[in-house]
């Protein structure tokens, strides 16, 4: 027995490679990678807007993008899109039908090119924001669970 192992080694005889069969086809980088928007996450954004234009930011090229009016604006427009709290304070995250991003913070609305609009005050309670206007009109917004 012994015999027989020195002559295959002494040979060269090669032990049998192993057949590996794959079960599944490789992933493309396409299939696996699916964002939420279309924005190139190797390029900077704004905190309030991307580079797509939607907000009042500048965008690529130096042009701005959609600004609201202060006579369109509406309180009842709103819709509350988050409520979050840091060392800073509460803050509410509010946008529009257009888009355009709106935040609530020390009771006052700030507006994507960081100025206060003029006649809106509001307060956080829970998932709950309270908008009020000069002309005390009153708008009570809820956070809706994502079903």
């Amino acid at each position: 027995m012994n015999l027989i192992l020195t002559a295959l080694l002494a040979c060269g005889a090669a032990p049998a490679a192993a057949q590996v069969a794959v079960s599944t086809p490789p992933v493309t980088v396409d299939e696996a990678y699916h964002p939420a928007n279309g924005r190139d996450p190797m390029v900077a954004s704004a905190i309030y807007g991307d580079l797509t234009g939607r907000g009042s930011l500048p965008v690529k090229g130096g042009k701005q993008g959609a600004v609201v009016a202060e006579s369109t604006f509406s309180v009842y427009a709103l819709e509350l899109v988050g409520v979050m709290e840091d060392s800073g304070g509460r803050q509410a995250l509010l946008k529009d039908a257009a888009g355009n991003v709106y935040i609530l913070r020390g009771g006052r609305l700030i507006d994507s090119r960081k100025k206060a609009v003029r006649g809106v005050s509001g307060v956080i309670k829970g998932k709950q924001v309270t908008l009020m206007t000069e002309d005390k009109k009153v708008c009570h917004l809820n956070m809706r669970e994502n079903q």
